[in-house]
Parts: structure tokens; sequence; C-alpha cells
């Protein structure tokens, strides 16, 4: 027994040490003489005793500069401790990074040596500045990507393009502005709608990374041959250690200023194929279903009914057209409606559309409506496909008309003469009893003059009730910015369900005092309705502050002593715009 209790103890600890992550890594493999190179040592445990290698070859320009990040996203902790090093180095030639050494519950740690070619001395060496170190780490630890789900469709297959956000462990972001959005010339795009932007766990380039979902779009290329997509850019306010720390030990953040681009990203389109391609072939690309209905195939001479003609499915519905009807002669038959039941989709345009024909026989009689075939190409496949619908009869009952040998002319036939003489009547006496001048006639005119006054009130009172809807509007949002804003301070230590409070309860307020709705609610449009407002600049400045605090600190490092603050800059701005507004 005790010798399976010491199997199972040197078990664990075998899973223990498996379980620890100590790298060492740097920025570049080959730097110029009149160069830096970062250098990382990153450990997902929070070892101590930590010993640099020598660094022979190079002089230490700045570090170490410690870093700890400890974050739980969906219920998954992640711990990462980094020293980082600025090296310059002394001579050409390769130079080896040597291991550096950690202890972690009584065990010894090493990092794998690596090596770095230094070359000759160039004209255009890397900026170096004073805080070079802090944007070298800022640099590393935020990534703009744009994943593209297929870089060599097919003419009008549908392509996903995402952009995602990388931000490592021991960093966070205070806010981005876009200074350059995407154009997609030559595509057909529709946005995804992403307003649930949640922060979630990922890798990039091996490495683990908290990443966020900035904007998606769903992209049908128009033409074929290499295509480019032009770059999303961003600022961003990267935060990152500083290489200080607190009485505690913890570490001073820094906020670095950073541009960063997702890169253009070149599309091949290739032709649909011409060998196989249907004579009924419209440009319909994805996967589909197609069939012809009628609301109705039995009724009578001068009624009508809709022939739908439809197609349901993925792929290219708002581009394609569908096959027209061929209806006989005899029936007439007015311009299709489109019916158009599509939304965006992850995968794509998703849903039908449809085109409806009204339908009026004008004779009794038995009429069909001719196959109708639909060709797509599906790109999954890589081939066409056919649907035929099937020939659908309609019966009509009531006169026949028939051909006249003579003539040429349509006539009808001699049983239904007189089918359309009524043979039952509806007729009223000559005599009648006059209505004008009597007692009921009358008591209904006063009536009438006495229900004015009262149309009257109901129709002012109507539009008061009409007038007010707005009123009623700003009242619930000023309910809800008070709610939002009680939210909030009750969430203090909890950074994101507070900030999200907090976001809920400004942009409420807003609602109540501008009357504007969610779509303008952008902090350009906010701070020129406060400058007409006459809104004084300190407290537009600190609403604007505000706004971008809301918005972004969620997905950054924060402490209960930065939400408190943020509560109360809160409470006082919103105070003071109160009356401001007014």
């Amino acid at each position: 027994m005790k010798r399976i209790a010491f199997l199972f103890i040197l078990f664990l600890g075998i899973v223990a040490q498996a379980q620890v992550s100590f790298t060492g890594t740097a920025t570049r493999d080959a730097i110029a003489l009149n160069e830096r190179l970062r250098v990382e040592f990153k450990m997902n445990v929070d070892g101590d005793s930590f010993r640099p290698p020598n660094f022979a070859g190079f002089s230490i320009a700045s570090g170490p500069i410690q870093g700890i990040s400890q974050s739980y996203v969906n219920g998954k902790g992640t711990f990462t401790k980094s020293y980082t090093y600025i090296l310059a180095p002394e001579s050409t030639g390769p130079k080896t990074i040597g291991r550096a050494t950690m202890n972690y519950q009584g065990e010894e740690f090493s990092t794998t040596p690596f090596t770095v070619s230094i070359t000759k001395s160039i004209a255009d060496p890397r900026a170096t500045t004073s805080n070079e170190p802090v944007r070298e780490i800022a640099e590393q630890n935020i990534h703009l990507v744009a994943e593209v789900s297929n870089a060599s469709p097919y003419l009008n297959e549908a392509i996903r393009v995402v952009y995602k956000l990388y931000v490592s462990n021991n960093s966070g972001i205070n806010g981005w502005t876009e200074t350059d959005s995407p154009k997609y010339a030559d595509f057909w795009s529709q946005n995804i709608d992403n307003r649930d932007q949640q922060v979630r766990t990922g890798t990039y380039q091996g490495q683990e990374y908290r990443y966020l979902v900035l904007r998606e779009a769903i992209l049908y290329p128009q033409k074929t041959g290499s295509l480019t997509i032009e770059p999303l850019v961003l600022d961003v306010n990267v935060q990152v250690p500083s290489g200080r720390r607190d009485f505690f030990g913890r570490s001073f953040m820094t906020t670095e200023k950073l541009r960063v681009t997702a890169g253009a990203r070149a599309i091949n389109v290739k032709d649909l194929p011409q060998e196989g391609r249907p004579a009924s072939f419209t440009g319909a690309v994805g996967q589909f279903d197609f069939g012809v209905s009628l609301t109705r195939a039995q009724l009578e001479s001068g009624e009508s009914l809709v022939a739908t003609v439809e197609a349901k499915g993925t792929g290219n519905l708002q581009l394609m057209q569908l096959p027209k009807l061929d209806v006989p002669e005899r029936l007439e038959v007015y311009e299709p409606e489109r019916v158009d039941k599509t939304q965006t989709t992850y995968s794509g345009v998703r849903g039908s559309i449809a085109d409806n024909y009204t339908i009026v026989p004008q004779s009794g009689g038995t009429f069909t409506l001719p196959d109708v075939e639909f060709s797509y190409f599906d790109p999954a496949a890589r081939q066409y496909k056919t649907i035929n619908s099937g020939e659908n009869r309609i019966e009509v009952s009531g006169p026949a008309v028939t051909a006249n040998s003579n003539s040429g002319t349509n006539v009808l036939s001699a049983g239904d003469t007189f089918a359309f003489i009524k043979t039952s009547t509806d007729l009223e006496p000559i005599q009648q009893k006059r209505f004008y001048g009597t007692t009921v006639y009358w008591s209904i005119v006063g009536a009438m003059f006495l229900l004015i006054p009262l149309v009257l009130l109901f129709k002012k009172r109507r539009e008061v009730v009409a007038s007010d809807v707005q009123g009623r509007k700003v009242k619930k949002a000023n309910k809800l910015s008070k709610k939002y804003l009680s939210e909030a301070r009750r969430n203090i230590g909890n950074a994101e369900a507070f900030y999200e409070s907090l976001e809920r309860a400004l942009h409420n307020f807003l609602k109540s005092k501008l009357k504007i709705t969610a779509a303008e609610m952008t902090k350009q449009r906010v701070d020129e309705l406060l400058q007409q407002r006459r809104v004084q600049d300190e407290a537009r400045t600190e609403f604007i502050s505000l706004l971008s605090t809301a918005e972004m600190a969620r997905y950054a490092p924060s402490t209960a002593t930065a939400m408190q603050e943020d509560y109360d800059k809160a409470s006082k701005v919103i105070n003071q715009l109160d009356k401001q507004l007014n």
C-alpha cells in the first residue's frame, strides 16, 4: 500500500513538472550591429530565483522589465510571468543566448539556448528612443489579424473575413481609433452584426492570447483574377508593464499609443467552369432547393391564383436571377413580385427569394404550367446541378372558350350563350316610405352635431398622446440610466460587469438628454451635440473620456480603486450635464 501511495505521489510530481512552461525568445533571428534586440523569458508559474544568462557578445541596454499577468476568461485561469531585456550587440557574427534558470517548488527549470545572427551596421537602423523597450513590448503583444475563410474562391462564392485584435496576457488595451477602414472593391459585401463583443482565448503563432472580434463581413467576388482586400488600420492605446512596482510588488502599467494594421489580403478568384454548364444556368452559386407552387389549383373563371417560383438555401441569393414562368396565352398574368427573405449568417447569405406571379384565368378549362428548370453551381461539389419543378395543372370552372375554324376568333360555345345572365333577382318596391324630415332623421342630424366637439376633443387628445411618445422614451431612458449606474456601483470589483453597466448608464443618459438613437451614439456625434448645447468644455471632455474608458476598460486589467474612481467621475459628470442640459 505504501508503494502504491509513493508511486501516486511520484506521478503527480511528473504531471506538475509537465505543466510548467519556461521559454526564452527573441524578437528576430538576425539584426544589424547598430540595432537592438528584445529578449523575453516567460514562465506560466510563479517561479523564483530567476537567473538570466550572461548575454555574451551583448550589452544590456535596458532591463529586466518584469511583468505578471493573471486572468480568468470563460472560467479558465491563466498566469504569465516574464522578464524582458533590450540588448545591444557588441560585434558581428552568430551569438548564442544561453540558458536562463528559475526555481519552482524546489525544482530547477531552464530555457533552451538559441542563436541570433549579427550583421554589419545598416544605413537606416530601427529607431531607438528612450521608450523603445516599452514600445517593443507593445509591438510584440498586440496583433491585428484579418482571417479569410477561403483565399481562392469561385466567382460569386461566399467568403468570410474576420478582423481579430490579439492581446497577450501580460498587456491590455485602453481604447482604439479606426484610422482606415477595409475596402472591398470588386466584392459584393454584407457586414455581420457583432454587437455582443466578448473577450475570448486563443493562440497566435503558437502563443496563448486573448482576442476580440472587431468586425466580420461576408464577401461575394464579382470578377475573376487577383483581388485585394484593403487593410483595417487602428491606433491602439496599449497598456504594458513599465518595469516599476508599488509597495505591494504589483507592476505599474504604462500606456503606449501604437498603430497596427491587418495588412492587405490577396484573393485569387477562379472563374466558373465552362464544361458542363447548363443552358438554364443564370449565375446562381451555392447550395439550393427549387420549386414552383400554386396557392390554389381549382378556381372559378375570373378569380385569381398566385404561382410562386422559389429558390432557397445558402449562396448568392440577392445577386442571382430566377428562371421565368411560362404561362399559357389564355391565362392573364401580371409582372412578378419579388419576395426576399434572406439574412446574412457566418456561412453566407441564407434564406429564400421568390417571384410571385398573379394569374387570372379568363375562361374555363384545364391549363398546364410547363416544367421550370433551375441550374446552379455547387462550389463544394465543384459541379453544376439542375432541379426541375415539374408541371402544374390548373382546373378552371366556367364557360370554355373555343376557336372558330372559319374566322379564327374565340367564341362561346352554344350551351354557354346565356351563362352570364342572372337567374335570380333582388328587386325593390317603387313606392317607399320617406325618411327625410322624419323624427328619426332629425335625431340623427342633431346627434351628429353633438358628436363634432367630442370628435375634436378625442383627436386633440390623440395628438397629445402621440406627441408625448418621445417624452415617455426620455423618461424610460432616464430611469434606465439611474438603474445601470446603481448596478455599476454594486459590480465594483468585477471589471467586465462594472464597465458594461457604466457604459449602459452613460448611453441611456445621452438618450434622455440629447434625444438620440443608438445608431447616433458615436463619440464624435455626442461631442458635436454637447458643443451645440453649450456644455462646459471640462464636463464635455470628461464625459467623452468616460465613454472611451467604459467601452474599453473591461478588456484591460483594472483594480477596484480604478473602478471606484470611474464611478465617482460618472456620478459627478452626469450631475453636471444634467444641470447644464435642462
